[in-house]
């Protein structure tokens, strides 16, 4: 059995073609392999922007990435058949409509898997509205900057307090305005940052290692998450400035790259010394 499928002849106009009902429909896979980014660095910013959107109604992942299928492959869904199929069409080739199996689509949603997980590397929008976002992984950003976006992401991943979130995002767009911080772009900022801290754990692991989540002393004592980021953070500086308060001001405004680089070699030498005395 033979059913019409959307292909691209070879003036790259979308065509009929006939093909054959195999399991993947190769086929009408590599139609959509054209058409759609491949991993997070690919993504425009209202490729973005559609993401996060989703992504704020709650909807479950396997829907999302339905939705972005059909978004960024241009194509519109005109009903579901009788059979549990959808007749769609492509928005730039209107006359022309086809009709896709729950498989096709399944199958056309696995390049859309890279979704599921944080970015390999910082990805952001990069405007919201005539605010710019600094750079994506923090080159040349002030080691100042790095700490306070820190405490904001470790005090929102640990009270999931929303005004964090907003302060956050008002670091890493220095110019947005309160009215422009809806939920999508809130999720964008959370995701930049996770991305970014992923990414560092990687070139700075001897420095950047997670909190313990008990930090209780004998007597069950938990300090308030304020105090820890705020003793971890007055920590970090004092190992820069060796204890010297009047190159305070010149630590926190150090590249965070340097700064960072400077830590993790410290945090190294520590590890090495504990190893040499046990």
């Amino acid at each position: 059995m033979t059913k019409s499928c959307l292909c691209r002849n070879q003036n790259k106009q979308f065509v009929f073609s006939p093909t054959q009902m195999l399991p993947y429909f190769r086929s009408m896979e590599a139609f959509f392999n054209l058409s759609l980014p491949t991993d997070w660095q690919s993504l425009s910013d209202s490729q973005l922007q559609y993401f996060f959107t989703q992504l704020s109604h709650d909807l479950p992942m396997e829907e999302i990435l339905t939705l972005c299928l059909f978004k960024w492959a241009d194509l519109r869904v005109l009903c579901k058949t009788h059979d549990g199929n959808y007749l769609v069409k492509h928005r730039q080739a209107p006359k022309h409509e086809t009709t896709l199996t729950i498989r096709q689509v399944q199958a056309a949603t696995a390049s859309l898997e890279f979704l599921r997980q944080f970015a390999p590397l910082p990805v952001r929008i990069t405007k919201i509205g005539r605010a710019t976002a600094i750079e994506a992984d923090f080159q040349g950003v002030p080691f100042s900057t790095f700490i306070s976006a820190d405490n904001y992401y470790q005090g929102f991943l640990h009270t999931k307090n929303e005004a964090l979130l907003n302060h956050l995002a008002t670091l890493l767009y220095p110019k947005v305005k309160k009215s422009q911080l809806t939920t999508p772009l809130l999720l964008n900022a959370f995701y930049w940052f996770s991305s970014l801290k992923h990414y560092f754990a990687r070139l700075f692991p001897h420095f950047l290692q997670p909190i313990s989540s008990s930090s209780e002393d004998l007597l069950g004592y938990a300090p308030p998450i304020g105090e820890v980021l705020r003793t971890a953070m007055n920590a970090q500086i004092r190992a820069l400035t060796g204890g010297d308060i009047t190159k305070e001001e010149a630590v926190l405004s150090m590249d965070t790259w340097r700064a960072l680089t400077e830590l993790d070699a410290k945090a190294k030498e520590v590890e090495d010394i504990k190893r040499q005395t046990k």
